[in-house]
């Protein structure tokens, strides 16, 4: 969340749209030193975001992400995320919007993947998809318990959920 220098909040508000090789790359446009505006180097920072702000990660016995495995942290300091990977069965998108206590949320699932979503009971009960009680719904089946959770399985579309900020 911090955006002085040097942050991955300063490289964003100064216009990175990946990671580049210095943090002061803005100030560095002449220097033949600083010759990657996308290096991998840094990108590791990219994985938190896929895999717990976007929610969108894998899992061993989905490899590809033929199962995604559906888990976005939403932090209201972050006011909204918008992400799409490239995957090999196709696009997956996950975006998301706070207004208040309440997360907006879309996803879509490429065809022949299914999305596991893990859900407390509570917030099960308090979600919705495409407007209508999450637990009710004939769309996303529950497959199982794991941990604290229920975990819902989807089958490739879009999704857009309703669920409250803790």
């Amino acid at each position: 969340m911090n955006t002085d220098y040097p942050s991955w909040g300063y490289l964003v508000d100064h216009g990175a749209t990946t990671m580049w090789e210095r943090w002061n790359g803005d100030q560095m446009r002449g220097d033949p030193s600083m010759n990657s505006y996308n290096h991998y180097a840094y990108g590791a920072v990219a994985d938190w975001i896929y895999r717990y702000s976007a929610g969108v990660d894998a899992v061993a016995s989905g490899a590809g992400f033929h199962t995604i495995y559906l888990h976005p942290n939403f932090d209201a300091r972050l006011g909204g995320l918008k992400l799409s990977y490239m995957s090999p069965y196709g696009e997956i998108r996950s975006a998301w919007t706070i207004e208040g206590k309440q997360v907006k949320w879309t996803v879509t699932i490429p065809p022949n993947s299914t999305g596991d979503l893990p859900l407390t009971e509570a917030d099960a009960r308090s979600s919705t998809l495409d407007g209508k009680p999450l637990d009710k719904s004939v769309i996303a089946k529950f497959s199982r318990s794991d941990a604290n959770a229920k975990v819902y399985q989807l089958p490739a579309g879009t999704y857009n959920f309703g669920l409250l900020v803790h």
